[in-house]
């Protein structure tokens, strides 16, 4: 007769049986299942590496601004007489923008002329004097100390004539500044002032823009600093005028770097006698950057996988097997990622599907392109 421990382990294996038998099974099925999917190929597209020319299109936008843009302010403080321009008006070098009333600085002039004439008789007198002491010495008539004297007094005049004078030439100076003269030939592109209101000096009245000449200011990445040099050919096309490609010329490379932005400075010029380009408005700059070492191999940027350690990777094909390789990239272009190391012109790349494939994962190519 069995005990009661025996009776309980011939029950279990009694019920518990066919039970571990059916988790073994589908454990061995789930496990046939696994290898029969690694065995299957994934379907991928590839590419094989372009050969890149040693130039490359570098494009930028940037603000368009005047070479010449000046904020116009008189030169005299007055009560303005006459605006003689207004927004939008055409000037030449030399013309006259506006007119300060000169009655005051008039008045002064005649005062300080005046007083110019009673100095010049009063100087002419000490002189007439002094030939005539001289005469009267020779002929030992005056004592010497007189003569010395009226020389002296002589030289005072002389010396208060050039002083009044000097103010005179002070009033008729600041007379002419009451006429504001365009500094260059342009348009006036803003009026901020009308007749009969008190301007000093510094304030702005009118606003002078030359668009014979226009700057194309670009902030350029710093990794292109080595790049770009003023012999390097650019070709700006405006917002505006998109159907227009302009020859531009780097006038300026500013060699210091935006600390924020990270990026440095370069100062297009642009011939606008033909169009009528507007400062204030965007372009967009092409430069055509020569490449001085040798980047052959050029991939899409689609090819390409990030490792753990932040370098890159892509996987080629060999032998309907995914080998992943480790490569260097050099420029991004808008062609594609230029690769230093690691490929060869020969290596069909995988560009689409490389996302979920493993090392010698077999593969199927769905579409190749050369």
């Amino acid at each position: 007769m069995l005990h009661d421990k025996d009776r309980t382990t011939a029950m279990f294996s009694r019920y518990n049986l066919p039970r571990l038998f059916y988790v073994f099974s589908l454990v061995a099925l789930l496990t046939l299942s696994s290898i029969s999917q690694a065995q299957e190929k994934m379907v991928v597209d590839v590419i094989k590496p372009i050969i890149s020319s040693n130039s490359q299109i570098l494009r930028l936008s940037g603000s368009l601004t005047a070479e010449k843009h000046s904020m116009l302010s008189p030169r005299v403080d007055g009560l303005i007489a006459k605006v003689n321009v207004d927004a939008g008006s055409h000037v030449k070098k030399g013309d006259v923008l506006l007119n300060l009333d000169p009655t005051m600085s008039e008045y002064e002039l005649k005062q300080v002329k005046a007083n110019v004439g009673k100095v010049i008789a009063d100087r002419n007198e000490a002189d007439r004097m002094v030939k005539e002491a001289e005469g009267l010495v020779t002929r030992k008539t005056l004592p010497q100390n007189e003569l010395a004297i009226r020389k002296a007094n002589l030289a005072l005049k002389k010396a208060e004539l050039l002083s009044v004078s000097a103010s005179q030439s002070i009033i008729e100076e600041t007379i002419r500044r009451h006429e504001l003269i365009a500094p260059f030939s342009g348009v006036i592109s803003n009026k901020m002032t009308e007749m009969g209101e008190w301007v000093s000096r510094g304030d702005p009245v009118l606003e002078l823009v030359n668009l014979d000449e226009i700057w194309l200011d670009i902030n350029v990445p710093q990794e292109h600093f080595a790049d770009i040099s003023r012999a390097a050919s650019v070709t700006v096309i405006s917002d505006t005028y998109p159907e227009q490609r302009l020859k531009g010329q780097i006038q300026s490379v500013v060699p210091v770097s935006n600390s924020l932005a990270r990026a440095f400075l370069v100062r297009v010029t642009l011939d606008n006698k033909s169009l009528s380009l507007l400062p204030g408005t965007s372009a967009t700059a092409e430069f055509n950057i020569q490449l001085m070492n040798d980047v052959p191999l050029v991939i899409p940027r689609d090819a390409l996988l990030i490792n753990p350690d932040s370098s890159h990777s892509v996987f080629i094909i060999e032998d309907d097997k995914a080998l992943r390789r480790k490569v260097e990239l050099g420029r991004t272009t808008a062609d594609g990622v230029n690769i230093t190391h690691g490929l060869s012109v020969d290596d069909w790349v995988v560009i689409r599907g490389n996302e979920v494939l493993h090392h010698e994962q077999l593969v199927s190519i769905n579409q190749a392109r050369d």
